[in-house]
């Protein structure tokens, strides 16, 4: 490593050539080694288009509840932070640890199976959807969650409306252990059930060790 010690938590953009979205192929050991370090936080910001969601029985029964309550103004809202939830728990994200809507306020914690794999997350949101919390849910501008996969890792998420053309946004704050591999896997499970626009890590850091 040089002399020069990097900030904690860095925007990949302002650091110079040499960023965890810009690496070189060759170059120094100590450069490589920084390539494969792991990191403990990691900013992910993701622009949404407008477009079709991914389709999957869960999902279905979602845009069902949405056609049957005639929800206008938040039904792109609920339709992406279920494909969201899906593209999570694909990727092991299954277990809900906090959620809430804004306006709105906190929603009760799902029960969940005391065997991990058998959670479904979007089940745990259509729940929610019809039981007495639906009514906040469906007024709602923003979802926030924090979910976890058992291991380790935690994901704070934020799927919400954006002034600019009625677009939808998600922030994504991933904690725990990540390799660069692992952050890339998880964008991947998003694009393939949500219209990404444009993904970018803005903030990270770096893993102790």
């Amino acid at each position: 490593m040089s002399g020069s010690r990097e900030p904690a938590l860095s925007a990949p953009g302002l650091i110079g050539p040499v960023s965890i979205l810009n690496q070189p192929i060759s170059g120094p050991r100590s450069a490589r080694r920084r390539k494969n370090r792991p990191l403990s936080h990691a900013h992910v910001e993701i622009d949404l288009a407008r477009g079709p969601t991914a389709t999957s029985s869960v999902l279905r029964r979602l845009e069902e509840w949405v056609g049957l309550r005639k929800i206008v103004e938040s039904a792109d809202l609920i339709r992406l932070t279920g494909a969201t939830l899906h593209a999570m728990s694909s990727d092991g994200f299954r277990r809900v640890d906090h959620w809430e809507v804004s306006p709105g306020g906190w929603l009760p914690l799902p029960e969940h199976s005391a065997r991990p794999g058998r959670d479904e997350s979007v089940g745990h949101l259509l729940a929610a959807l019809e039981s007495d919390d639906g009514h906040s849910i469906a007024r709602a501008r923003s979802f926030s969650m924090r979910l976890s996969d058992f291991k380790g890792k935690h994901a704070d998420v934020v799927v919400r409306r954006t002034h600019r053309k009625g677009r939808h946004s998600i922030s994504l704050d991933l904690r725990g252990h990540w390799t660069r591999d692992e952050v890339g896997r998880l964008k991947g499970a998003l694009a393939d059930r949500l219209p990404v626009e444009h993904s970018e890590i803005t903030k990270f850091q770096y893993a102790d060790g």
